[in-house]
């Protein structure tokens, strides 16, 4: 199972939308692990206990929800990454967050990422700028780079509704992989792109 992201507000019940995630599945309470911060973010300690709370040989899918995971350190989630690598064929983890773009990029990879319509653009835009920021650019390795180019292709389809947006980034990830582009230099152009076809949607949308 792919783990998944969503993102909540303010206003938002997180209690509300596990409720109604569990019962979309069919996960009852017993196999529902809830992990909420201490203060504004989650430990290291909370991510081993969970760890070991989930080799319990469970006879279904369990749920496992982490909220405010972007407010934590990065070896708080580096931490969780490995579980999400390992365990996604019996648990279903669900990140509750309010800023996508607060986590890793490795984490953002291998999640799907669940937006509101309403949301769709204000958290677009902060992932686009997590992955290809100019400073996040710098000296970047090419696995890097193509992890971060996979995370925002498998992010939302909103942003590839555009067959030419597609085939640009598409083409330089091959680039990348085949060692024919600098990786910074190929983020860096990736991010020109985004930024030109967002200002040109925006205009349109003014007339």
């Amino acid at each position: 199972m792919i783990p998944k992201i969503f993102t909540i507000t303010e206003s938002d019940s997180p209690d509300e939308i596990i409720a109604q995630f569990a019962h979309k599945f069919s996960i009852p309470p017993s196999y529902q692990i809830v992990i909420q911060p201490e203060k504004d973010e989650l430990t290291v300690e909370q991510i081993h206990i969970m760890q070991r709370d989930i080799q319990v040989s469970f006879d279904q899918t369990a749920l496992v929800v982490l909220i405010a995971v972007e407010n934590s350190s990065n070896e708080v989630q580096n931490s969780l990454l490995k579980s999400l690598e390992e365990d996604s064929t019996r648990i279903q983890f669900l990140l509750l967050v309010k800023n996508p773009a607060g986590l890793i990029s490795t984490i953002l990879s291998r999640c799907s990422l669940e937006i509101r319509e309403e949301n769709e653009r204000l958290v677009l835009e902060n992932y686009k700028l997590i992955l290809f920021s100019f400073q996040n650019n710098s000296e970047v390795k090419k696995e890097e780079a193509l992890i971060r180019i996979d995370a925002y292709l498998g992010s939302h389809p909103s942003p590839l509704k555009s067959g030419k947006l597609l085939s640009h980034i598409l083409n330089i990830r091959r680039l990348i992989k085949e060692n024919n582009m600098n990786p910074t230099l190929a983020l860096d152009a990736i991010l020109i792109f985004l930024s030109k076809t967002s200002t040109m949607n925006k205009s349109y949308e003014k007339k």
